[in-house]
């Protein structure tokens, strides 16, 4: 087995670092609506492209990250959905899935596109496609397992459900802006990234 890099390593620990700064904060976890909806967007893009530069262990290592700060943070920061992420088959197991499909997606793409004459296909669509899938993989999850565990819930005032919740808000909501967010960003910080990733090696 090839021993990992002390390159790797700092990487990693950078990486893993950002993470726990931003998801301490309300950088990392914006409110869409206060106490209701956090959106994780930048924490997902941060994964998503530690996936797509380093490749799959310091991506693992970063999804996983993710979860366990998304169960921490469900014990100290209060607010409507808190209560289900404190299981960690809602906040940890989803983003550990995560490494695998979005770096999965990204080889497989590559592969298919690496005979492509456009230039722009090669190079992008990779990227742009694994960044949807983690985003669509994290919220499947995510939600499938919460829907499956408190789906009859009442939330709130106890007019709703959490699965109405779920599919009249943030389905809505909080997934169109993790998407937008993840297929802009995510491809430009790998093109910039990467060659810096390429030297280094």
């Amino acid at each position: 087995m090839k021993p990992i890099s002390a390159r790797k390593i700092a990487i990693t620990a950078m990486f893993v670092a950002l993470l726990a700064v931003f998801a301490f904060t309300p950088i990392g976890l914006m409110p869409i609506i206060p106490g209701v909806i956090d959106t994780a967007f930048v924490l997902i893009l941060l994964v998503t492209v530690a996936i797509q530069v380093e490749g799959l262990w310091v991506g693992l290592v970063c999804s996983t990250a993710f979860g366990v700060f998304s169960f921490i943070n469900s014990f100290i920061r209060p607010s409507l959905m808190a209560f289900a992420f404190q299981n960690p088959l809602i906040s940890v197991v989803p983003r550990i899935v995560i490494a695998f499909t979005t770096y999965f997606s990204m080889v497989g793409i590559k592969k298919l596109t690496k005979n492509c004459k456009t230039k722009y296909l090669r190079k992008h669509l990779p990227s742009l496609i694994s960044a949807i899938v983690a985003v669509v993989t994290n919220t499947a999850l995510v939600l499938g397992f919460i829907i499956l565990g408190y789906g009859n819930t009442l939330v709130g005032d106890g007019s709703q459900t959490i699965t109405q919740l779920i599919t009249g808000t943030i389905l809505v909501i909080n997934f169109p802006v993790e998407i937008v967010a993840n297929v802009i960003f995510a491809p430009m910080l790998y093109s910039v990234l990467i060659k810096y990733a390429k030297r280094g090696r």
